[in-house]
């Protein structure tokens, strides 16, 4: 299922993925974690043609979800595409019956903040978040937790 979005350059489209391949090539280029990539997560990418332009993914616990993923290739960046990639993904969530979105970061706060994230206290996010290898390993202790409701 493709989605089209005003906020995007002409030429990009938005869609479902299951390439976890693909998806890892860009998250490593950008030095985002891939070991505890989860098939059963949901991945949108954008993509320019064939080129794979960026992704954005979650990973759903009931009414609880984790924002992870959210990348864009160095030479898409600044053309509103992780805004619109992190939208679809937050409306798919929404769908999915997902009432609170949570996120880890080091250095996107400023970004996450105009969509609508807060900072949150670490030990404030759900049992099933704070056991997620994100959590627990892949990000440093001092990734700021942010989360917004849905």
């Amino acid at each position: 299922m493709k989605r089209a979005s005003a906020a995007l350059p002409a030429g990009i489209s938005i869609s479902s993925t299951n390439a976890l391949d693909e998806i890892k090539v860009l998250l490593a280029a950008c030095g985002l974690p891939t070991d505890d990539l989860r098939h059963d997560g949901v991945f949108v990418v954008a993509r320019a043609g064939a080129e794979l332009c960026g992704t954005a993914g979650i990973e759903a616990f009931g009414a609880a979800a984790l924002l992870r993923s959210v990348a864009v290739r160095s030479a898409w960046r600044g053309r509103g595409i992780a805004r619109a990639l992190c939208q679809e993904v937050m409306r798919r969530a929404s769908a999915m019956q997902v009432r609170r979105l949570f996120l880890l970061t080091t250095d996107a706060q400023q970004f996450f903040l105009g969509l609508g994230f807060a900072t949150v206290e670490r030990d404030s996010l759900p049992a099933e978040i704070r056991a997620t290898a994100q959590f627990r390993d892949l990000c440093p202790q001092t990734a700021l937790a942010m989360a917004r409701d849905l």
